[in-house]
C-alpha cells in the first residue's frame, strides 16, 4: 500500500498521503490509521492528500470510508482534502458532499501547506493569511 499517515504537531493536524493507484482496501486501511493518528494526538483536524494518487475505488467504497472516518473522528476535528483541480470535482465532491451530509465541513485544497494553514488556524487568521478552503 501506497501511503503515509504523520501526526504535524506544528499545524496540529494529522495527515494522510496517498500515492499511486489507490483501491478500496487502502482507502479503508488508511481511514483507520488516520483516525488512530488524529485521535490519539487530539488533533484540530486531519488531511486527505491525493495529488499524487489516482482513486480506483468505487464510489460506494469511498462513500463508506468517509461515513467511517467522520463517524470516528472526535467532534469538532476539521476535516482537509487536497487534490489536483480534476479530483475537487470527481472525488472531493463526493467526500465534501458526503461528510456534509453528516454535519461536518470539508474544507477542499490544491496545495497541503494552505490546508495544514487551515488547521491550525482559527477562520479570521486563516482569512488574513489566504488559508482558506476552495469555495468555487
Amino acid at each position: 500500500m501506497t501511503f503515509t499517515v504523520t501526526h504535524v504537531p506544528a499545524n496540529h493536524a494529522a495527515c494522510l498521503i496517498h500515492i499511486g493507484v489507490v483501491s478500496g482496501d487502502e482507502i479503508r486501511a488508511s481511514r483507520l490509521e488516520l483516525k488512530a493518528v488524529a485521535n490519539a494526538n487530539s488533533v484540530r483536524g486531519a488531511i486527505i492528500d491525493i495529488t499524487d494518487a489516482s482513486i480506483e475505488a468505487p464510489p460506494v467504497e469511498i462513500i463508506d470510508n468517509v461515513q467511517g472516518l467522520v463517524d470516528d473522528l472526535l467532534p469538532g476535528t476539521k476535516l482537509g482534502f487536497v487534490g489536483r483541480a480534476e479530483d475537487q470535482e470527481t472525488v472531493s465532491m463526493i467526500v465534501a458532499t458526503v461528510a456534509h451530509s453528516l454535519g461536518r465541513k470539508v474544507g477542499q485544497f490544491h496545495d497541503r501547506e494552505t490546508a495544514l494553514c487551515w488547521i491550525r488556524l482559527d477562520w479570521t487568521s486563516a482569512a488574513a493569511c489566504n488559508c482558506l478552503p476552495i469555495t468555487e
